[in-house]
């Protein structure tokens, strides 16, 4: 069941004491109301893995204990065969709870004095990842629940890295939220900081030698220039809130692969005791608490000289690499602090002031986790990096036409333009339950039309959303104002869902000046740009006249104005034939961007009486592989090594497929980028070939396999 009672951050300390007296208020009434109450220990419900995992609840009450238990009976975590089976028990029953090392939660909240952060605990000695758990479940627990792992085999990390923990590490995750967009992108600097802050006062608190935990932007700990930290954020939104999950790991005990805190200790007095994991985390929820007040009260200004202090770039030299003329030039630049954007601010030898971006630019790391502190490696363009105006940012890089997104900035600045035509391309799974239309009327980047995914289709199927003629396409466009030589971008109220097929339309009809905005409405959102609504009656008529003008095509009628010329390119498009007799020939491998358990023939397709499989020979590469948290497009390099390890090879050839054309397309997005720009769609995907009764079209399900 949803957990009953969601609080707000007191904003004082008199308002900190009234919340938690009418939070355990709250508690009591409804353990009292409830017919059962949580038994010692609670199997979840059954799954299809073999595997098993423990959460042990805890809270700094008991009642805030047994209310969690309560809420945490219906969590889950993975998908498919991939679920885990959890066993549920409460931390006075559990005999595993702080023994041999495990985690002691009696210590941890004996030291916790936060109000708010860290009162409610799962604590689990093996654990997938801390921090799927509470992104998967965040409607489930209170905000502010922890989840602590003494070993985790799916770790999290940037980019979607996954690792796994050796002992002696203190990983747990959180949850929080936040109404202000503006301030998201700096939350992994309130925690960076906090944790930094906090291992001091530990240190002083205990008597022992104070250590120099330092920040590495964007999001990394370091002691004495090698990593023992890192921090992870992650972000949902839902109506006027953003769900934050935060992720942290940090070497407590474990000298391996770089250095722990300990060790740091026991150079400095080989007799100190050791820091305990029960005590870091507790004093990091006293000063985070502390911190996140001033953050949201204040803003960041309010905390920039303490974390400045505690970074290690202020007056690093580092090279920018730019491309002029097809060379590229580097240019020395010194770090100043942050932009009021979050990004790392600095100047040149010429005074020019650049602004850098972590997306398109990282400090360079060498292998042993040591900084290389005078390289700033610039992998890709067009977000390689930006010069900041005296009053507005302007890109240095251009747009790359074989890229195939560009970031919020620079949309941010060429917006407006004539030939900048943005389109919102959002849509949304039949269960879900949204509308894109009305959400659109509701926000949407200013300036930006609608591109309705269902009306803007070919009439004569029942299939859902498929490609329309090059004659409808290009009446549909016209309608909406756009013309072969305009710059076409295009967003999702995702991030990374629908527009890409958008982005691939428009390239199966010729028209290659097409960019998907990378992270799409929530980037957008994120970095503090304006927003439309009330959109005016021109909008609603172009959005209307595009679905008429497909509607009039398809009756055999003419459309009075067509501004854009449609060339289809069949290389880019696949029919069902096509692939029945790859499935023979194997002239292409075969890639599905549908998740493995609607692969396998586990979990169940979205659309009633459509049975999950897939296409004999298939591979299966989840499009969510493709981006990052943020969501961003994976540099090259990281995209081509998802393919690889999935035993895809680049160098042959490739069709996508999903389950109705969509997110196919996230995949040829993926490749685009790689090199990949001949990747054929297969537009019917996994709705058309399930449908086939004829054994010509054979399917790999769950049943027949």
């Amino acid at each position: 069941m949803p957990f009953p009672v969601r609080f707000s951050l007191p904003v004082t300390a008199a308002a900190a004491a009234a919340g938690a007296v009418l939070a355990a208020i709250a508690l009591r009434r409804y353990l009292s109301s409830s017919r059962q109450r949580p038994s010692a220990s609670v199997t979840m419900s059954a799954h299809r893995s073999n595997s098993a995992a423990t959460l042990v609840v805890s809270g700094k009450s008991p009642e805030d204990q047994g209310l969690l238990a309560s809420a945490a009976s219906s969590l889950s975590l993975g998908e498919g065969e991939g679920v885990e089976k959890i066993t549920l028990a409460l931390d006075s029953d559990s005999p595993v709870a702080g023994k041999d090392g495990g985690f002691d939660a009696g210590a941890y909240m004996d030291a916790l004095r936060a109000r708010r952060f860290g009162r409610w605990m799962l604590w689990s000695p093996r654990l997938a990842s801390t921090q799927d758990l509470i992104a998967q479940n965040f409607s489930k627990l209170p905000v502010g629940i922890v989840c602590v792992a003494d070993m985790q085999f799916k770790g999290r990390g940037r980019s979607k890295n996954v690792w796994e923990s050796p002992p002696g590490c203190l990983m747990f995750s959180f949850t929080s939220q936040m109404q202000d967009a503006r301030k998201l992108p700096l939350m992994q600097y309130v925690v960076c900081l906090s944790m930094t802050e906090a291992i001091k006062e530990l240190c002083r608190s205990k008597g022992l030698p104070e250590l120099d935990v330092r920040i590495k932007w964007p999001n990394d700990l370091y002691l004495k220039g090698l990593k023992v930290g890192g921090i992870l954020c992650s972000s949902s939104y839902e109506p006027k809130v953003y769900n934050i999950c935060t992720g942290i790991g940090l070497n407590v005990d474990n000298e391996k692969p770089t250095t722990c805190l300990n060790a740091g200790i026991q150079e400095i007095n080989a007799n100190a005791p050791k820091l305990k994991r029960e005590d870091i985390m507790a004093f990091f929820f006293n000063k985070f608490e502390t911190l996140f007040e001033t953050f949201s009260n204040q803003g960041f200004q309010a905390l920039e000289k303490q974390y400045y202090d505690s970074w290690l770039h202020s007056g690093q030299k580092v090279v920018v690499q730019d491309v002029h003329e097809g060379q590229s030039v580097g240019s020395v630049v010194t770090i100043q602090g942050l932009t009021p954007s979050g990004y790392l601010h600095a100047i040149g030898h010429d005074g020019q002031s650049y602004e850098l971006h972590p997306d398109g630019n990282r400090i360079g790391e060498e292998k042993d986790g040591s900084i290389s502190p005078n390289r700033l490696i610039s992998p890709r363009l067009p977000e390689s990096f930006a010069i900041v105006g005296s009053s507005q940012l302007a890109c240095r890089s251009i747009m790359a036409e074989d890229d195939p997104v560009v970031s919020a900035q620079w949309l941010q600045q060429h917006l407006g333009l004539p030939d900048v035509k943005v389109l919102d391309a959002s849509w949304y799974m039949p269960e879900e339950n949204r509308d894109p239309w009305q959400e659109y009327q509701v926000s949407h980047i200013p300036g930006a039309l609608f591109f309705d995914i269902d009306g803007i289709v070919d009439r004569t199927t029942d299939l859902p959303h498929m490609l329309p003629s090059k004659e409808a396409f290009a009446a549909a466009v016209s309608a909406l104002g756009i013309r072969n030589q305009d710059k076409v971008i295009i967003y999702d109220g995702k991030g990374f869902f629908s527009a890409p097929r958008v982005w691939w339309m428009f390239r199966v009809f010729g028209h290659n000046k097409v960019w998907v905005l990378d992270g799409g409405l929530p980037q957008w959102r994120g970095s503090g740009f304006d927003l439309g609504s009330n959109i005016n009656d021109d909008s609603i008529l172009k959005s209307k006249a595009a679905n008429n003008a497909v509607e009039t095509v398809y009756n055999g009628g003419m459309v009075d104005t067509i501004t854009f010329q449609a060339e289809f390119q069949p290389q880019l498009f696949w029919t069902l034939e096509q692939v029945a007799h790859n499935v023979a020939a194997r002239t292409h491998q075969q890639v599905d961007a549908r998740s493995k358990g609607r692969f396998d023939g586990i979990a169940p397709e979205p659309r009633k009486g459509v049975r999950s499989g897939h296409i004999p020979g298939s591979i299966c590469v989840p499009f969510p592989e493709m981006f990052d948290g943020a969501p961003r497009l994976l540099p090259a390099d990281e995209l081509r090594k998802k393919f690889e390890q999935a035993g895809i090879s680049i160098d042959h050839p490739i069709v996508v497929s999903c389950g109705s054309g969509v997110t196919a397309c996230i995949l040829a997005l993926g490749l685009h980028r790689i090199g990949k720009h001949d990747i054929p769609v297969y537009d019917g995907s996994w709705t058309e070939w399930e449908a086939q009764p004829d054994p010509n079209y054979p399917k790999v399900t769950a049943t027949a396999s």
